[in-house]
């Protein structure tokens, strides 16, 4: 039985497809559009760098660290570990630079400790052996992947601080808790593989989906509202 309703087996491509987990990679760019669309976007060159940059970091690389042995889970049989830490540093890498890129052209220094702060989550959450597993656990996954990304598309669209941005991070924060809570129940069952379990998947997956839907459409009108 399969390991999540989007997942794709038989090849090393249909395995990048489910490490990917678009339909929540898309979920955190989502909160990252809600960041940048408070108040209105200022630097829309910015804004779809860092999409970019939180799909290379969240969507490949903590993903692709999550596959290696020993860390938080494993469903990839085709891709073997060289390759799976290959994409995840080098996806890594390439979102830092990004980050690091705008920092410089726009001179906001003072919002440098954005980057080694996302960057950290992507290795300390999927990493179930860094500190006993300490941030590998629901809260800072809702932490890392929902309060943080608004946070981050707040500062860097207006690169000054303030505390408008939390209200729309903790609402991030709190759907990132249901949807973490329903992936791991779901999984739960399907993983015992029982023929009599597979009617009681059903609603929780597609409330994952709506709850999927609902982020992507609060990114798109704070995006719109905003401009």
């Amino acid at each position: 039985m399969r390991q999540n309703w989007y997942q794709l087996k038989g090849s090393k491509w249909a395995e990048l497809w489910t490490i990917l987990h678009l339909p929540y990679t898309l979920m955190n760019l989502s909160f990252l559009s809600i960041g940048f669309g408070l108040g209105g976007i200022n630097r829309w060159e910015v804004y779809l760098s860092m999409l970019l940059a939180y799909t290379l970091g969240l969507g490949l690389a903590a993903h692709s660290f999550d596959q290696l042995p020993g860390m938080g889970s494993s469903y990839v049989n085709k891709l073997s570990s060289g390759e799976l830490k290959l994409i995840g540093v080098t996806s890594l890498v390439a979102g830092i630079a990004l980050g690091v890129y705008w920092m410089l052209i726009l001179e906001a220094w003072h919002l440098l400790w954005l980057i080694p702060l996302q960057s950290f989550f992507v290795w300390a959450y999927p990493n179930s052996n860094f500190m006993g597993g300490f941030f590998h656990n629901d809260f800072w996954f809702s932490f890392s992947w929902g309060f943080t990304p608004v946070m981050v598309g707040y500062y860097l669209n207006h690169l000054d601080f303030s505390l408008a941005f939390i209200p729309w991070a903790v609402l991030a924060t709190l759907i990132s808790a249901i949807e973490i809570t329903l992936s791991r129940y779901t999984r739960t069952l399907r993983r015992l593989n029982q023929e009599q379990l597979k009617p009681l998947i059903k609603k929780p997956e597609f409330a994952l989906k709506l709850l999927c839907i609902t982020s992507y459409l609060l990114g798109i009108i704070m995006i719109l509202g905003g401009s």
